[in-house]
């Protein structure tokens, strides 16, 4: 219909005005996330080659101290080799995982999936909590176990080393994986499995030839997630490293940023290499996902594939499986809360008159850390969450329905965060504003402004997709009735995207929660979250209370995740 025919029956029009504000509006908030994400890894850079605060004179004296300390190139190796095996462990699980639970038939293959990703939900402090509590070489129920049935002291399993530290970071890296892999898996042609099986080839060879070559792109972007994950983990190499005296970057990072005198700029030339690391991994993942193009099929979604049959190997497999799963999280969980309730922890403590609820009356009700700590955590995380969604919404639109002249540039800006280790952007926010006089530095806005700039690109991920998903024509009518563009995100869009927003929001709520590595350097005694309050526990050596500490984090994140979980949607494709 012509403008005329338009006129003629009295139809409205869009109003100009209104949309020239609203793009306006849009485009200004664009511009300041941009900001946001970006400057953090530009004064990385600059505190890293500055005599003292930026702004001070340029030096190469810290990138020079860095090449020369020997403790600098021990860690950059211990953290060199705790990615790699770490990441790959965590590859070959994941994968394993998610192809067992997907395309064979073994029994359980369900509740392996659940099983697989529920670590995830879990912060991963009771993963190191857990597995101290059965590995540690002197106290560890494991070692206690294996001993009283050998009758002398064994050590069966010992997390104070680095072979511990890689088997806790696979653990808490594998559901990453499996969420990456399992639904490529689900997903794959029948069609060419079946022109493979006709042509002769075997199981082995139908493995190896289609199904995982379709599932390349998928792989290599599981794999650089976690490479750059295990690189910047926080909270292993300082706790259970650091108590085996084994430094890695991160943690070094966080004592030269707290020692006395205090070395910021030894702590930013640190950083500079986790962010080169993240970075490039970054860039070769969206090389990755760019060109899974090649490796897409075509045509619908046609019948499911057939599940490959493990025979004898069913219940073994399975087996091995399900010990994996409950590794990773059960375990974990059970032997913390093991741990809350004994009077003190030491070998052979687990007996009855060792049992009290002392540790659970003075941890809620007599400590008095943990309720302020806890008020500060849930307030930024449903802040963060909440600001993250919102931003995500302004920045997805901007990207995939104003397609404004700088949509590649915000694009490729978003997935900054992804590639930044948390203590590295940590360094970068601080940069800036320790030197704003009466700014935020030391409060609660800081904590969240680091919150939201680290977790924006998951959010982004959710709303992106649902948004795809949304056909114009609904936005149309509605700018074509009269409405504003707000309105019509308002009362088209947002309902239509709400599992999606829901989803985001509780992933990016539990997330937040656990965090540490991102507020470790920038909080103060008056602004401690629960994640900082537990390393503070750690440091005095009172496990039990620790153990009860962890359980509350638990519980306060998993909350939110059981009341709506029913109707958000979880995947972002």
């Amino acid at each position: 219909m012509t403008e005329s025919g338009r006129a003629g029956t009295g139809a409205p029009r869009v109003r100009r005005g209104s949309s020239d504000w609203d793009h306006a509006l849009f485009s200004v908030i664009v511009a300041a996330a941009v900001v946001m994400v970006s400057y953090p890894v530009v004064l990385v850079f600059l505190r890293s080659v500055s005599t003292g605060d930026i702004g001070s004179p340029l030096t190469l004296e810290w990138l020079r101290a860095l090449a020369d300390s020997g403790r600098s190139r021990d860690a950059l190796i211990n953290t060199a080799i705790y990615t790699v095996a770490s990441s790959a462990f965590a590859m070959v699980l994941g994968v394993g995982l998610s192809f067992l639970s997907a395309r064979t038939d073994m029994p359980g293959r369900k509740l392996l999936g659940l099983m697989a990703v529920l670590p995830i939900l879990v912060p991963p402090f009771i993963l190191v909590v857990g597995w101290v509590a059965l590995g540690d070489p002197n106290a560890g129920l494991i070692n206690i176990t294996a001993s009283s049935l050998m009758g002398a002291r064994t050590i069966a399993v010992n997390v104070n080393t680095m072979a511990g530290l890689i088997w806790m970071t696979g653990l808490f890296l594998t559901p990453y994986v499996y969420l990456l892999v399992a639904a490529g898996f689900r997903n794959s042609d029948p069609a060419m499995e079946e022109a493979a099986r006709v042509s002769g080839a075997s199981r082995l060879r139908l493995l190896t030839t289609v199904i995982l070559p379709l599932q390349r792109p998928a792989l290599l972007a599981a794999l650089l997630l976690v490479v750059i994950m295990s690189a910047g983990d926080f909270i292993i190499p300082s706790t259970v490293g650091l108590k085996a005296r084994i430094y890695m970057l991160p943690s070094l990072i966080w004592q030269n940023s707290n020692s006395f005198p205090a070395r910021p700029g030894l702590a930013a030339a640190q950083s500079m290499l986790l962010v080169v690391i993240g970075l490039v991994c970054i860039y070769f993942q969206r090389r990755a996902l760019q060109k899974g193009g090649r490796y897409t099929l075509l045509g619908g979604k046609g019948a499911n594939p057939s599940l490959f049959s493990l025979g004898q190997l069913r219940y073994p497999l399975a087996a091995i499986a399900f010990l994996f799963a409950l590794c990773s999280s059960v375990l974990p969980i059970l032997a913390v809360s093991a741990m809350a309730f004994m009077r003190f922890w030491a070998p052979y403590a687990l007996k009855p008159e060792n049992l009290t609820l002392r540790n659970f009356r003075y941890m809620l009700f007599e400590y008095p850390q943990v309720w302020p700590s806890a008020q500060h955590s849930v307030l930024l995380a449903v802040l963060g969450a909440t600001l993250c969604v919102l931003l995500a919404v302004v920045l997805a639109w901007y990207v995939i329905r104003m397609r404004g002249r700088f949509s590649g540039l915000v694009e490729y800006a978003m997935v900054i965060p992804l590639g930044v280790p948390g203590i590295a952007l940590g360094v970068g926010i601080l940069s800036l504003w320790i030197l704003v006089p009466g700014g935020i530095y030391g409060t609660l806005w800081i904590l969240l402004l680091a919150y939201v700039t680290a977790y924006i690109p998951v959010a982004i991920q959710f709303v992106s997709s649902a948004l795809h998903r949304i056909h114009t024509d609904l936005e149309d009518a509605s700018r074509v009735s009269g409405r504003s563009l707000l309105s019509t995100i308002r009362l088209v869009n947002l309902p239509l995207m709400r599992p999606a927003l829901i989803g985001s929001w509780l992933l990016v709520y539990v997330v937040i929660l656990r965090e540490i590595s991102l507020v470790i350097l920038l909080y103060n005694p008056s602004t401690i979250v629960l994640s900082v309050g537990l390393m503070d526990v750690w440091g005095s050596g009172f496990y039990p209370e620790l153990a009860v500490y962890s359980l509350l984090l638990m519980v306060l994140g998993l909350v939110p995740v059981a009341l709506l979980s029913r109707v958000a949607k979880f995947s972002a494709d």
